[in-house]
């Protein structure tokens, strides 16, 4: 009956359309702080939540608005969609007429206190995916989904996939496959990359990359670990 209740008290942390979430921040034990996007630059943040002193959040992304943001900075940071995330298809055509349509991606939550940057949020089902996304060169990838937020100024779907390359070595080129299976609504939108398959390379040469990706909408919320870092 006790798991049955956890359970359910897990289930109701978030709402059918993820767009509402509420957990808690690994690391915070710091004071209360919101919780921003960044995507149109420090001076303009979209807040989308608060944590308290305990790390406890909520975090909604519905109903956002980049009304305040002027002209100049939105054609700064928006731009074409097949640039917005973050595998890259060598072709933009494999887009088809949804290539040019606009969008803008934020990779990371942002803390702020009192208006000032205090920290930054990694969203990741495996903490071992932190060190890859902080420095993909140098430190390997693992087998995980990791988590970001994509505007689109309208609905778009994405279903598609597209062979791309990586350098494994100066000469030694590597196919690397991106599944896209995503429906962008007009707004914010939670997006999963959710890594496959990783090629094992040369560890004195590069680390080890993702050469299989799917990238969805967020699937299941209660795997996201909201990892803090502070300054």
């Amino acid at each position: 009956m006790k798991s049955t209740l956890i359970l359910l008290y897990m289930c109701c942390f978030f709402c059918a359309n993820a767009q509402e979430m509420r957990g808690k921040i690994k690391n915070h034990g710091k004071s209360e702080m919101d919780m921003v996007l960044m995507l149109f630059g420090m001076d303009n943040p979209i807040s989308i939540g608060t944590v308290n002193k305990k790390g406890e959040f909520t975090a909604n992304l519905a109903n956002l608005t980049i009304d305040h943001i002027s002209e100049d900075n939105r054609s700064m940071s928006i731009g074409p969609l097949y640039f917005n995330f973050y595998f890259k298809c060598n072709d933009s055509n494999d887009f088809g007429d949804d290539a040019e349509k606009r969008a803008a991606r934020q990779d990371y939550v942002r803390l702020t206190n009192k208006g000032e940057w205090a920290g930054t949020v990694f969203l990741v089902s495996d903490e071992n995916l932190i060190p890859w996304l902080e420095d993909g060169g140098y430190n390997n990838a693992v087998k995980g989904s990791f988590y970001e937020v994509i505007y689109a100024e309208e609905d778009i779907t994405v279903n598609m996939t597209c062979i791309s390359s990586v350098y494994a070595a100066d000469n030694e080129e590597v196919p690397t496959e991106y599944i896209f299976d995503v429906q962008l609504t007009k707004g914010f939108n939670w997006v999963e990359y959710t890594i496959e398959e990783v090629y094992e390379t040369d560890p004195d040469v590069r680390a080890s990359f993702p050469s299989k990706v799917s990238i969805s909408n967020l699937k299941d919320p209660s795997k996201m670990l909201w990892v803090g870092i502070y300054y």
